[in-house]
């Protein structure tokens, strides 16, 4: 499980952080990592980094722009639709008009809160953010963990996974690209519906659309196109009749 902590002041980030940790301890909450940084870019690039439902402690107020975590919120949930969102703010006037973002934030934080109620307030967080992983129910997922890597996508999202460069791999969704570091032979091992297209391609067969003669390349659902080996040309034209 991941903790994000987006804040612009040092001593109430590291504040925040200890407490976290603190409730975490007390509670026995396992989580793989907190990241505390000010730049919502550090948050969004590591959302695939996490296997489970992450929870996100924002300020609202950020390098002076009154309503910047409500737009960071909006971006979270372009890449994290089940993440738990929680505004730790001195702004909690913004609470109300909240609900216009469409974030589902769980609750306002006000910074300005007696210790004793900050921590409860962050202890029933926890708790819940703990509850929803416990409760969560196991996906279709394409899950690769490694000792550099865990990255977590709903099967469905999968295109293909390409090698990048040496040690590091691509995967390609949709509208995302995903780069980690491991081997396709990791890869191609994990589930029967990936196939080794190529020396450089793993492609998910439920993606396959058509196979192009002229061009010879194996066209997907999205339109993409990706390259095939010459002796699996025939393999690859069989997988697409069993899919149709």
């Amino acid at each position: 499980m991941s903790i994000f902590i987006l804040e612009d002041d040092v001593m109430q980030a590291q504040q925040m952080k200890r407490l976290v940790k603190e409730i975490c301890e007390k509670y026995e909450i396992a989580y793989d990592f907190i990241e505390v940084t000010s730049r919502s870019k550090n948050i969004i690039e590591k959302i695939h980094l996490t296997t489970y439902i992450p929870i996100y402690f924002l300020d609202i107020e950020i390098n002076n722009e009154e309503r910047k975590g409500l737009e960071v919120a909006q971006e979270i949930r372009k890449y994290d639709p089940d993440g738990i969102i929680v505004f730790v703010t001195t702004h909690s006037e913004f609470a109300p008009i909240s609900y216009q973002y469409m974030v589902s934030a769980l609750t306002f934080i006000d910074k300005g809160l007696p210790y004793e109620k900050r921590y409860h307030a962050f202890e029933q967080c926890l708790l819940h953010y703990e509850e929803r992983n416990n409760l969560d129910i196991p996906t279709d997922d394409f899950i690769m963990e490694n000792s550099h890597s865990t990255v977590r996508v709903p099967f469905t999202e999968v295109e293909y996974i390409m090698t990048d460069r040496p040690h590091r791999l691509a995967l390609v969704t949709r509208d995302r690209l995903i780069h980690f570091y491991g081997t396709l032979k990791e890869i191609e091992v994990l589930d029967d519906r990936l196939f080794r297209c190529h020396q450089s391609y793993i492609v998910n067969k439920t993606q396959m659309a058509s196979y192009n003669v002229s061009e010879k390349v194996l066209v997907l659902k999205s339109g993409k196109q990706i390259p095939v080996s010459r002796r699996l040309v025939r393999k690859v034209r069989q997988l697409i009749k069993d899919e149709l």
